[in-house]
């Protein structure tokens, strides 16, 4: 830290300690006096009337032009000045040079001013610069704090919030503790309280504001702002600094032991001018509350002192009381009213001695005038200082105005009064007054009563007062009436406060109580009496009405009670009691119990006044006689909630059991309607549902309501919940309610009814629903819950998870949460194992299974991991199924043991029927493949496979390895009953995601045990060796899993693991076992062993130890694993090849064995290229045997075809590089045979698809490359190929369109020469590529295209066969192009196109295909990615071929057979993206063109301007030209080309137009490419023919005349010809009408 920075954060306090540190104060005096700095400033540092700060001092220009703009009036500028100014401060050249003197001086005169202005963002800014200066400055500032110290500290007390904090944050700023603002404060005490004095005393708004530029509104506003927070920053100096206000304080005060007591003296002096000063007091009653309550707020700091001497009470007592108790509050009530208090506390002579009004001034006229205005919008605690206030009141304030109860005679004619009591009820009643503020109201008016009560009245005068201020409040509570609404007493405490009048009126005249009650009680009694009957509309409201007086009459006595109460008043409450319940009871009796109103009251008074009722004798036996003998008839009515409370009031009575039964039985016999299930509900909802006798019958009513709940019936709902909610009820009544809802979640008719039981029942009673969740019936429900959860259904899924996620949340408390898991655990373990069309979804399993691993403890996760990881016996069932089924032949060739399918017996395999049994979930997927899923999701996510034990680990991975290799298999060749059944697109590819995830997960357990523990690894390879014993399918996927594993530990560097070689050895000469000993050969990775075993195994097939195919298959299972085959003898290799083609030629090798020996020459052949012999005729006759077969059986045999087609590449490389010419010879005879079996061979595989059939599409993708590397002269018959563009391969898609691709193009020459040479001969496409594009297939947008889709193989062919339709204009003439279009029009097969193509690229999306990223000119076959991609592109260039080369049949679909919604997004597509490029092809075109013409038509000349996409064409004649623009539109050729004349010569108008009408017709209807030209041909033809044989005028020597008119006035003598104009001349000159040239007489006509 630099120097300059430490003095920058330490100057504030060290300007402060040092003012601390001297006695005679930082301006060189020890008070402001006349030589205090203070004192030269000028008497109003805030007037608007001031003298400019001397600027001259300030070197920085800016600083200067910012300081004049802060003098402006405008605030926008002062706001922008002091911007500047704020920049200035922050600038880099203030902390190098700090801040100058004069800026210092300057900016101390003009703050106070600037931090009063109106403007609230002036204020703002200026006190954030006051800080900045302050705290740049440091130690500096202490000269001028005096000057602008009391307007920062009254700035602290802005009413503008935003102002006041900008203000305390640069003060703090500055100064950062609290130690240090109040030392700055009692420092500079003095010079605050002269800028406050002087503010209060001496400013106006006049003196502040300038009334030429401010209006009275904003000045009186600025004014009233300045004067509140002075006031306020009196009243915070004195809360702050009371040593200069309490002088006897600083006689022991050590904090200002440094100053002498003369200054301390003359700093109190000034708050004694100050407070003594009358102004201040007037400000009491000023109009704006912001003042009112900064003076209040002095008021009440200056009370709190504890001398008082410095006050003039008699001054206070005049503006403060007096002038000021009738002045609206709003805003100020509260400060007021506190003040009010505080002051009658202190001082309360201010009411009596000290006030001196009379009449309507006197004291109890203005405390009147103020309590009748309520709080004026104060809070609550406005009336808490209102009895404060009472308390403290002189009496006689508080004494009845007996003036208003006498009348003229003397005689008192009311009772008396107390204005005060009667002016609180007044404030109180306001309809301004809020009514949270009601309760404490009305509690200050009792007390001020009681206050009042307190005085020596007589008894009646205090009868007549309680009759009059306190029985109201009563009889309004009791008996509401509208006429006496103002003594109703509103909110939640109406009943206490109605108690607490109650208990005033007993304690002060108990005789005036019993008159009260009793004539309350005769009232309440005649009420319930004339209530009225259930047929009247008002029936409800009556009985409700009855309901509330019943419970406020009640709980008014009950709180009465409470306390304890003289017997008179026990014997009051007790006799009105017996006649109320007996007038009740005899209205029950007398209509049928229909008064509910009136069965509440009897239940009311039960519960609430107990000692008055059941523990009165008379009372107690009338009410147990009513009810043992009414009550059970009674029940079926409205009052049945009643009365079922009243009878177990008496519950621990004789007879009550015989009561209840009875009331049951009588119930429950009772016809069925409304009334009956509200009555079962109440019986259901009481004690009585557990009381025996009674409970059977109770629950049969409940198990009949709950079975119409699940039907739908919603009004039993409240039965179900009535018995569940009741704790009466037996445990396993509920347990079984909760077991039928749980039961309902599997139909699907009741699944919502019993979601919604459910929940409400949790809501019932969580007690019961968490023990039953904690049971096994409980975890059947959270396991329906999970699978609810992933329902189609988006109600029922959210009503479920929202169940699933309260049921988790009642469980996991404490108790429960070991059964919770315990249940978890047990779902999860019958989800994995099950799989039925209800069984919960994998994701959800695995899910739960995860949050329970991770929830779980260090100790509970070995036991849970072990639990959740599926066991052998969980395994071997999932899987059994399918390992017992013998896989498809074609498999052969995905894997490296393939040969060993044909090896395994038909007899251990499972049938396609027993599959079929296999259990499936709703996705149609197999419990094995649910097992693995949930285990890779699992062991993915989570550490549970280290966490268990080692035997759980083998058994995973061991499992895990064969299930990939079935999975593999069904991705493969799916079976109708396979892993999974499912022809959805979308799912197929979960699955494959899924399966590369096992996979990988399987990597990564073997990688990782090269570095680790690989135990489990060799337990699961000796299992699964083990099992590779026998010719079973179990066996065979055992040992691929064996391979796959020992092949993945090989490429991690782990090779501990390997097969022994003697046991190989051994097994590979027994060849009994033949998949045995390819697992284990498999395993080898010694090549030298390896090396050995090969040319043993080729020795004995080539001897007399030949036993076939088994030796075949190890051969072939060995030989590929060779690091170089040429090490084996060239003679062996030869003997071995005769010998097994000897075996070939015998016509008894079974095709399995052809396949074998065919994968074996692919390996041995290459080394003996260079040997001669006839073995290499009988390979290829052998092969072409094959291929030529292949076509004719029934049953394709893949795997024979696959060896065939790598055969024949081998042999044909080698044939290509300088083989033997036995070899080359023999190959040169047969591969052209070959090539046509190859093509044969292609229409054959055409028939079936490959979409899903992997091995079939890796024949036909081999067949590809084989067809592909053909020579460009190969020629084969198109016809033969169309039909495999409509096959199901994309390969054999690509073999069909590459060959035609190329060969129709070059058939078009041909073609075009046949057609000129024959004028009758018209051309016509191919029926077969014309079958093709007959129909457009429908495409669907929410069917997503995949590249092995059905739906993409058939619009790719689709567009293919377009394409090669296309192809036929390359090189194709005019006439046979148009003829190619005659066929396309013909049958109208482009609607059908273009249907398609704007359905796919406009119509189905939201925006169209952008088709600016495809080049639109050329297509090249699968070079996207996306097949989705590729399929857009070929759309977009066939669509931009059909308007090069069919754009009157494209114009005329979009003009006759586009739909109207769609055709302007097709012309603005079309013109945006493939019209520009079409014009640029027309153009080029037209530009080629040209220069080919004859050297005779070379006086055409075209300009091409492709910017602005138009040809100009001019044609000379004589020394002019005639000229024409053809212009094509942007959406060309959509829209019409326009032809437009520029130079018109030799014809008139009327030809002239004849002409561009023609061209125009020729370029627009012209069907074909290349219809400018013929524009221009035609055009170019108009002319020639036109100027044919024309000759120059004899007159003039020119063809045109200047008029661009031809000669055509003829003599009729000399044939010659003239211009008309030439002619007219002629004759005028020379005054004759002759001939020029043989003069004889001319017929002008």
């Amino acid at each position: 830290m630099s120097k300059k920075q430490f003095r920058s954060q330490a100057s504030s306090s060290r300007a402060v300690s040092s003012t601390l540190g001297s006695s005679a104060g930082p301006f060189g005096g020890g008070s402001f006096g006349a030589a205090s700095p203070f004192g030269a400033v000028s008497a109003s540092p805030i007037s608007y009337i001031y003298e400019p700060p001397d600027l001259s001092g300030i070197s920085k220009p800016n600083v200067v032009v910012a300081l004049k703009n802060l003098q402006k009036k405008d605030s926008i500028t002062k706001a922008k000045a002091l911007e500047e100014l704020l920049a200035y401060i922050a600038s880099g050249s203030v902390e190098r040079e700090g801040v100058e003197d004069a800026f210092l001086e300057a900016w101390t005169k003009l703050y106070p001013r600037t931090s009063i202005d109106s403007s609230r963002r002036v204020r703002q800014l200026a006190h954030v610069l006051q800080g900045d200066i302050s705290s740049s400055c440091g130690k500096r500032i202490a000269k001028q704090m005096p000057y602008a110290i009391g307007a920062w500290l009254a700035g602290l007390q802005d009413s503008d919030k935003l102002a006041a904090r900008a203000a305390r944050d640069a003060f703090q700023k500055v100064f950062s503790t609290e130690e240090k603002q109040n030392n700055v404060r009692r420092v500079y005490q003095q010079a605050i309280i002269e800028y406050c004095r002087d503010v209060v005393l001496k400013e106006t708004a006049r003196t502040m504001s300038d009334e030429r530029t401010t209006s009275p509104d904003d000045a009186e506003a600025k004014y009233s702002r300045v004067i509140g927070t002075t006031m306020l920053t009196v009243a915070d100096s004195i809360g702050k600094c009371p040593y200069f206000f309490d002088l006897h304080l600083s006689t022991d005060s050590q904090e200002i032991d440094n100053l002498p007591m003369a200054e301390i003296q003359v700093r109190s002096g000034l708050y004694q001018e100050l407070l003594q000063a009358s102004a201040i007091w007037k400000f009491s009653s000023y109009t704006d509350a912001f003042v009112r309550r900064g003076t209040y707020k002095l008021i009440t700091a200056v009370l709190a002192k504890q001398e008082l001497d410095i006050l003039d009470f008699q001054m206070i007592s005049m503006h403060v009381l007096q002038d000021t108790l009738n002045v609206d509050q709003f805003g100020s009530s509260y400060e007021y009213v506190k003040m009010v208090a505080r002051l009658s506390t202190r001082c309360p002579e201010v009411w009596t001695r000290f006030y001196a009004g009379s009449g309507k001034k006197s004291a109890s006229k203005r405390l009147c005038q103020f309590l009748r205005k309520g709080s004026q919008g104060g809070p609550v605690d406005y009336w808490n200082q209102i009895a404060t206030l009472l308390q403290h009141l002189p009496s006689h304030l508080m004494e009845p105005d007996h003036t208003d109860a006498i009348d003229s005679s003397g005689m008192e004619v009311q009772p008396s009064r107390i204005p005060v009591i009667s002016a609180l009820h007044e404030g109180i009643t306001r309809k301004d007054e809020h009514r949270s503020n009601h309760a404490q109201a009305w509690r200050t008016y009792l007390l001020a009563v009681s206050i009042s009560l307190q005085s020596s009245f007589a008894q009646d005068s205090q009868s007549r007062l309680l009759c009059g201020s306190v029985v109201p409040i009563i009889d309004q509570y009791i008996r509401p009436s509208p006429v006496k609404s103002h003594w109703t007493v509103q909110g939640p405490e109406q009943d206490s406060i109605c108690a607490a009048a109650l208990k005033i009126v007993i304690s002060k005249q108990p005789e005036l109580f019993h008159e009260i009650w009793k004539r309350l009680s005769a009232a309440f009694i005649q009420d319930l009496q004339t209530s009225l009957p259930e047929q009247s509309k008002d029936y409800n409201k009556s009985q409700e009405a009855i309901l509330l007086t019943a419970k406020k009459w009640y709980s008014l006595q009950a709180s009465v009670l409470k306390a304890s109460v003289i017997d008179t008043i026990m014997s009051t409450f007790k006799k009105t009691t017996s006649a109320e319940m007996n007038a009740a009871v005899q209205i029950l009796k007398a209509r049928d119990g229909k008064p509910f109103g009136v069965a509440a009251t009897v239940d009311a008074a039960i519960r609430l006044t107990p000692r008055s009722t059941v523990q009165d004798g008379g009372t107690k036996e009338m009410l147990l006689n009513f009810v043992q003998s009414d009550v059970p008839n009674l029940l079926l009515s409205q009052s049945s909630p009643h009365l079922i409370d009243i009878v177990n009031a008496f519950r621990d009575e004789i007879g009550i059991q015989q009561t209840i039964k009875e009331s049951v039985r009588v119930t429950m016999a009772a016809p069925d309607s409304p009334i009956k299930t509200k009555v079962l509900r109440s019986l259901i909802s009481s004690s009585w549902f557990g009381y025996e006798g009674v409970a059977d019958d109770m629950t049969t009513v409940v198990n009949i309501a709950l079975r119409q709940t699940l039907q739908g019936s919603e009004e039993s709902w409240p039965i179900v919940m009535a018995a569940i909610g009741n704790s009466s009820a037996a445990e396993n009544v509920v347990g079984d309610l909760l077991a039928r809802m749980t039961e309902s979640l599997s139909v699907e008719d009741t699944v919502r009814q019993g979601l919604h039981g459910l929940a409400l029942a949790m809501k019932e009673n969580d007690t019961a629903f968490r023990k039953f969740s904690a049971s096994r019936q409980g975890a059947t429900l959270l396991s329906k819950l999970i699978f609810l959860t992933d329902s189609s259904d988006e109600d029922v899924s959210q009503e479920a998870r929202n169940l699933d996620a309260a049921v988790r949340t009642l469980v996991s408390t404490e108790g429960t949460s070991v059964l919770a898991k315990t249940s978890m655990i047990s779902i999860i373990k019958d989800g994995v194992d099950t799989a039925e069309p209800n069984a919960l979804s994998i994701q959800s399993l695995e899910t739960e299974a995860i949050q329970l691993f991770v929830q779980a403890t260090t100790d509970e996760r070995h036991r849970i991991a072990e639990e959740l990881l599926p066991g052998e016996s969980q395994w071997t069932k999932a899987l059994q199924p399918f390992l017992s089924t013998t896989p498809d032949d074609s498999l052969a060739i995905t894997n490296s043991i393939g040969g060993g399918i044909r090896l395994i017996k038909q007899s251990h395999g499972y049938t396609t029927h027993g599959l079929s049994t296999v259990p499936r979930d709703s996705n149609g997927y197999s419990s094995a493949l649910r097992m693995a899923w949930f285990v890779t999701g699992l062991c993915t996510s989570s550490d549970v496979f280290d966490q268990s034990t080692l035997a759980r680990r083998s058994d995973t991975c061991r499992f895990m390895a064969l299930f990939v290799q079935l999975a593999t298999d069904a991705l493969g060749v799916p079976r109708e009953y396979g892993l999974w059944i499912n022809d959805n697109l979308v799912v197929e590819d979960e699955l494959v995601d899924f399966i590369a995830q096992a996979q990988s997960l399987l990597a990564h357990w073997l990688h990782r045990s090269a570095v680790s523990d690989s135990s489990f690894v060799h337990q699961a390879t000796s299992g699964l060796l083990a099992e590779t014993c026998g010719l079973s399918s179990t066996a065979y996927y055992s040992a691929r899993a064996y391979v796959t594993i020992i092949s993945e530990l090989e490429e991690s560097g782990n090779t501990m693991l390997t097969s022994g070689e003697t046991e190989c050895n051994k097994a590979v000469q027994e060849t009994s076992d033949p998949i045995n000993a390819s697992a284990l050969l498999l395993g080898i990775h010694n090549k030298r062993f390896l090396l050995r075993l090969c040319n043993k195994l080729i020795a004995d097939l080539s001897g007399l130890d030949f036993r076939g195919l088994h030796q075949i298959l190890l051969l072939n299972c060995t030989i590929p694993r060779l690091e170089d085959v040429e090490e084996i003898p060239q003679p062996r290799i030869v003997v071995f090849v005769k010998h097994l083609m000897s075996h070939l030629r015998s016509g008894t090798a079974e095709t399995r064995f052809t396949t074998e020996v065919y994968k074996t020459l692919l390996v041995i052949l290459p080394p003996i290229r260079d040997i001669y012999g006839s073995f290499w005729e009988t390979i290829i006759s052998d092969m072409v045997n094959h291929l030529s077969r292949a076509p004719k059986q029934h049953n394709v045999d893949i795997p024979l075809i696959h060896a065939t087609l790598r055969l024949y590449s081998t042999v044909n490389l080698l044939a290509m590089n300088e083989a033997n010419d036995d070899l080359a010879e023999s190959w040169k005879e047969e591969h052209s045979k070959v090539v046509e079996l190859l093509v044969g061979l292609t229409r054959f595989l055409a028939d079936s698809s490959d979409t899903d059939h992997q091995p079939r599409r890796m024949v036909n993708e081999l067949l590809e490359r084989q067809l592909s590397r053909l020579s460009p002269g190969f020629h084969q018959t198109p016809g033969e190929l169309y039909s495999v563009l409509a096959s199901e391969s994309a390969a054999l898609q690509r073999t069909a369109y590459g060959i035609l691709h190329n060969q129709i193009p070059q058939g078009q020459a041909s073609a075009s020469i046949e057609t000129a040479l024959s004028k009758d001969f018209i051309a016509k496409l191919p029926e077969e590529l014309l079958s093709l594009i007959l129909t457009a297939p429908r495409y669907e947008p929410s069917i997503r295209l995949a590249s092995n889709s059905i739906l993409f193989l058939q619009i790719k062919g689709y567009l293919l066969s377009w394409k090669l339709v296309f192809d036929h204009w390359t090189n194709a003439s005019y006439k046979l192009q148009s003829d190619y279009m005659g066929c396309i029009r013909e049958e109208s097969y482009l609607k059908g196109f273009l249907d398609f193509t704007f359905d796919f690229l406009v119509g189905s999306r939201p925006n169209p295909v952008d088709a600016s990223s495809f080049n639109i000119e050329v297509y090249e076959l699968d070079l996207e990615d996306s097949p989705y991609k590729d399929i857009q592109w070929l759309v977009i260039h066939l669509y931009y071929l059909c308007l090069k080369n069919l754009p009157a049949l494209a114009k005329s679909w979009w003009r006759d057979d586009c739909p109207r919604q769609l055709q302007k997004s097709v012309e603005a597509w079309t013109g945006r993206y493939i019209s520009p490029t079409v014009v640029l092809h027309e153009l080029d075109t037209v530009a080629k063109w040209l220069p080919t013409q004859d050297t005779a038509d070379q006086s055409l000349t075209v300009k091409v301007s492709p910017r602005v996409r138009e040809l100009t064409a001019s044609y000379p004649i004589d020394e002019q030209h005639m000229s024409i623009r053809i212009s094509l539109p942007s959406t060309f050729p959509l829209s019409p080309v326009i032809v437009e004349s520029v130079h018109r010569v030799g014809v008139d108008e009327k030809k002239w137009r004849a002409w561009l009408l023609t061209t125009a017709g020729v370029i627009n209807f012209s069907g074909v490419s290349g219809a400018i030209i013929e524009g221009l041909v035609a055009w170019r033809k108009n002319v020639t023919g036109a100027l044919k044989g024309q000759s120059e005028c004899a007159i003039c020597y020119s063809v045109v005349s200047q008029e661009r008119t031809l000669p055509t006035k003829k003599c009729q003598v000399c044939k010659n010809l003239f211009h008309g104009s030439c002619l007219y001349k002629w004759f005028r000159s020379s005054s004759s009408s002759s001939c020029p040239l043989c003069r004889n007489p001319f017929n002008y006509g």
